[in-house]
């Protein structure tokens, strides 16, 4: 059984184009399958939490596949709802910047991204565990809070915010605790990387693997200067071995923010000042493309 969780609003009108494409795909392969729909903020986890509690009395994950069309926002929610003992969970990009399916290599075409979901192979990837809370591609602190904020009142691309906000930008004051070591940071930001890029294409952390059960913690600080002349660099993912930037690889670690109170998590905004994160290799139990 297929249980297609959409969101109709992503991605000015592709999640209802990927939503067709998704149902024809699968009565054209003569499959079962039942839609419910994103209503509002915080649903998608809703609806996978009752997709799998049907899942779990029909099978279980060998028989049952959660199916989530939206953006980031969107593949987030359903992931904090899945229960991957009841099913799998396969991704249709339909977003402004399907940040996660490009580090993923998840088709942005939903005909080949359902080809792989049902005809592919079973694969576990990662997924980074924050509190209570899961993220599937990047959690962080800092600068891209307000970047987010600011996209969403003015309804501009993340790339135009960002270059509005870094005329004037002051840094935060982020401690950092790993391997029993804390460590306090003047930065722009701060941030857990799973995959390799965030914002409609920033390039935050090119090395990031999305199945070697590791996270990355991203540590952009102040650099020499106006923080905008480095924007090129950052953007294009070339910040990696500047002075500025500090790229470990980790299994856990924690953020602290010492002077707000607002985190990310796959461009979704929490209240909260601390990132407490740690890596679970291969519990997104997931689909990917046969290259055979």
């Amino acid at each position: 059984m297929y249980y297609i969780i959409a969101n109709l609003l992503s991605g000015k009108g592709a999640g209802k184009k990927c939503l067709m494409a998704a149902q024809n795909f699968l009565k054209e392969n003569n499959l079962e399958f039942q839609t419910d729909f994103i209503d509002g903020h915080g649903s998608g986890r809703a609806l996978a939490q009752k997709a799998c509690f049907l899942a779990k009395n029909s099978g279980g994950a060998d028989s049952n596949t959660v199916i989530a069309i939206g953006g980031d926002g969107t593949f987030h929610e359903v992931l904090n709802g899945m229960d991957f003992a009841a099913a799998r969970l396969g991704l249709v990009p339909a977003g402004r910047g399907n940040d996660y399916a490009v580090g993923a290599k998840i088709s942005f075409d939903p005909k080949t991204a359902m080809q792989a979901i049902v005809h592919g192979k079973k694969v576990d990837r990662d997924y980074i565990q924050v509190g209570e809370r899961r993220c599937l591609n990047v959690c962080g602190t800092g600068l891209d809070v307000e970047v987010l904020k600011l996209t969403e009142e003015n309804k501009n691309t993340y790339i135009f915010s960002l270059s509005k906000l870094l005329i004037n930008y002051k840094p935060y004051t982020v401690q950092v605790e790993r391997d029993g070591m804390v460590q306090e940071y003047k930065c722009v930001m701060a941030a857990f990387c799973n995959g390799t890029q965030f914002g409609g294409g920033i390039k935050l952390c090119p090395p990031a693997k999305i199945d070697d059960g590791k996270m990355d913690l991203m540590i952009v600080k102040q650099p020499k200067g106006p923080t905008i002349m480095a924007m090129p660099a950052f953007v294009a993912g070339q910040h990696i071995g500047k002075p500025w930037a500090e790229h470990i690889v980790c299994d856990k670690a924690k953020i602290t923010v010492m002077d707000a109170d607002a985190v990310e998590m796959d461009g979704e905004i929490y209240n909260d000042s601390v990132l407490d994160a740690q890596i679970v290799p291969g519990g997104f139990k997931t689909f990917a493309e046969r290259k055979d």
